[in-house]
């Protein structure tokens, strides 16, 4: 089962000429010395005094050129994952913690709490399809300030060996990234494969000092680049679905070409944010049903340009366990996965990409099943259609003991998830899907333990202790 594409291929192409227009005739704002050196170098047309650079056609196309199609990333744990290659199982990145969690005994949402992170990070660390993990920059409540954040990152590291997005906010938590990449691989040679730097787009064009120095780092270190572009159509884009994907596809080509400006070659997985402008309210509306036609058309692109290509998946603009959450989640979840998308992200996000729970990373996981199942289509073999087997029941027969049934019963053939209410009303008190979710977050929970070794965790004790001194703390 397949989702009607959500541009032609004329479209596609339409979008990649005017994206090479406004880049050559507009171009990025980039005010940083190092990295207007490397465009100027790479051919791009660089204006100091404006801060601005341009790319020529031929420029920009053989910087793309250099995008590698695929890229291995690994975890601590041994575990890699090559991102691009459309035979690979379906990947995921989970996220962790963010500004709300949603309470599953209020059903409301509150601040997250160092148990909550805890919880989440064990899920990750349990779920098979999740190849990568992130964490936002938040504070714990339950932690006193100015270790909060610090203590969330170390509670994060102990739980999970697989490969981790550095998702920094400035330079000194990007370095904590860095020295924990190097006490979790234990000085084994990881080739740049030990973790993903996020880089984020000033939405419309512009680009950061902070955000280049991130790039130029990673990028000397072989490291991959995800750019975190997140238009906002009517405010920081045009208020048109195009309009918003023309301007995102601008931006993360943009970043594309500065990456390979930077070293040619490196890792880049295109991915891109847009969302929706609430225009009475001035609120950011990330998760509206536009985000599919998005993420639909922002894979048909990245595969275009022949790069590795994110979808987020899931998510729903309420915190609510409701039928428009289940609704607009499993609209997501089947869209990006159909889209052929090579990493899904955003596992656990719900109410508008700033909250998540335990319990919607497990739905999430469950929703994911379901797509998968819809996906595979219907498998018409000689086995399965059963000619011999309606024959040889005939007129009136039945099918409870026939050898196709028993060779089946216990197989994938039709759809069936734990944590799905397969009663039908035959148990009047079978426990729901958010019940069921809660159940198993609790099992996983009640039996976590650090994947790394005593000496692997005392070094990263060790290491937060050292920062917490610093701090005074």
């Amino acid at each position: 089962m397949e989702l009607t594409p959500a541009l032609s291929a004329t479209q596609v192409v339409l979008i990649m000429e005017k994206t090479e227009e406004i880049l050559e005739r507009t171009g990025l704002g980039v005010r940083h010395p190092v990295l207007l050196a490397r465009c100027r170098t790479a051919g791009a047309r660089v204006d100091e005094a404006e801060g601005r650079v341009r790319f020529p056609r031929p420029v920009l196309r053989e910087l793309l050129a250099a995008v590698p199609a695929t890229y291995t990333i690994a975890g601590a744990g041994g575990r890699r994952h090559v991102v691009g290659d459309d035979a690979a199982p379906t990947a995921c990145l989970a996220i962790v913690t963010d500004p709300w969690i949603i309470d599953y005994g209020t059903g409301e949402p509150r601040r997250p709490r160092l148990d909550d992170l805890r919880r989440h990070t064990a899920i990750a660390q349990a779920l098979p399809a999740v190849v990568a993990t992130s964490l936002m920059d938040f504070p714990l409540t339950d932690v006193p300030e100015p270790i909060s954040s610090l203590r969330a990152l170390e509670e994060w590291a102990l739980g999970q060996d697989k490969h981790f997005y550095n998702m920094a906010t400035d330079m000194v938590r990007y370095r904590h990234y860095l020295a924990l990449a190097e006490i979790l691989f234990a000085g084994r040679d990881h080739g740049g494969a030990a973790m993903t730097v996020a880089v984020g787009s000033l939405s419309p064009l512009a680009f950061s000092n902070l955000n280049a120095d991130f790039l130029l780092d990673a990028c000397g270190r072989g490291f991959p680049v995800v750019p975190t572009v997140c238009p906002i159509a009517g405010m920081t884009s045009p208020y048109s679905v195009a309009g918003t994907l023309l301007q995102s596809n601008v931006e993360v080509i943009g970043m594309a070409a500065l990456t390979q400006a930077a070293r040619r070659g490196n890792p880049y997985l295109y991915a891109v944010g847009p969302s929706v402008g609430h225009m009475r309210s001035t609120h950011d509306m990330y998760y509206t049903l536009d985000k599919v036609l998005w993420k639909v058309a922002s894979v048909q692109l990245g595969k275009a340009y022949h790069m590795p290509v994110a979808a987020e998946c899931g998510g729903s603009m309420t915190y609510r366990y409701d039928q428009q959450n289940g609704a607009e989640g499993m609209l997501f979840m089947l869209g990006a996965l159909t889209s052929g998308a090579h990493l899904l992200s955003g596992i656990g996000s719900t109410h508008n990409a700033i909250g998540m729970s335990a319990e919607m990373m497990l739905i999430h996981t469950a929703w994911l099943a379901a797509s998968q199942y819809l996906q595979r289509g219907i498998r018409t073999d000689d086995t399965r259609l059963g000619v011999e087997n309606i024959e040889q029941a005939g007129p009136g027969g039945n099918f409870l003991m026939d050898d196709l049934t028993l060779r089946f019963l216990r197989s994938d053939e039709f759809f069936s998830h734990e944590l799905f209410d397969h009663s039908g009303g035959s148990e009047p008190n079978a426990p729901s899907l958010l019940a069921r979710a809660h159940q198993r977050a609790e099992q996983i929970a009640a039996r976590t333990r650090s994947p790394h070794s005593e000496a692997v965790q005392e070094r990263i004790r060790r290491y937060f202790a050292d920062e917490y001194r610093k701090l005074g703390a």
